[in-house]
């Protein structure tokens, strides 16, 4: 191969990464505003100095918990932010939809609809999730 090939493919590689880093941080922001809305859906009565900490617990970056807190104040609705959703970004985002859900040991009829909208529109089967989850959460 040419040094002027080598040189084209490292650069396509480079822009391929970038993009791929450009949508996955995109995503992240969608992710983020979808677990406010679980977490309003999980915690309507407690205020954000009581919620951030069971949050934490959860291992979200710090970038996701700012995200999170700024959208509870101004939700959107769910439907819209699932339309913005890519399909690769589902799962992750049901899995962290189910341990907020989990935490306190029950599974609200809010909470369940925000994991209902999630695995219909993207045809997720829940039981496997949430059965993970559970053993996971059994782990710690």
């Amino acid at each position: 191969m040419s040094p002027l090939a080598s040189e084209a493919a490292a650069e396509e590689v480079k822009k391929g990464s970038e993009d791929y880093l450009k949508l996955a941080l995109a995503q992240q922001a969608v992710m983020d505003r979808v677990l406010a809305e679980m977490v309003l859906a999980s915690h309507p009565e407690k205020s954000w100095d009581d919620i951030l900490p069971e949050l934490k617990s959860l291992n979200l970056t710090p970038a996701s918990l700012d995200e999170i807190a700024a959208h509870i104040k101004s939700p959107q609705p769910l439907q819209a932010l699932l339309g913005q959703l890519n399909s690769d970004f589902a799962r992750p985002l049901l899995v962290q939809c189910y341990r907020i859900a989990l935490s306190d040991g029950v599974i609200a009829p809010a909470e369940q609809r925000v994991i209902e909208a999630i695995a219909n529109k993207f045809r997720i089967p829940v039981g496997p999730v949430e059965e993970a989850v559970k053993s996971e959460m059994r782990s710690r």
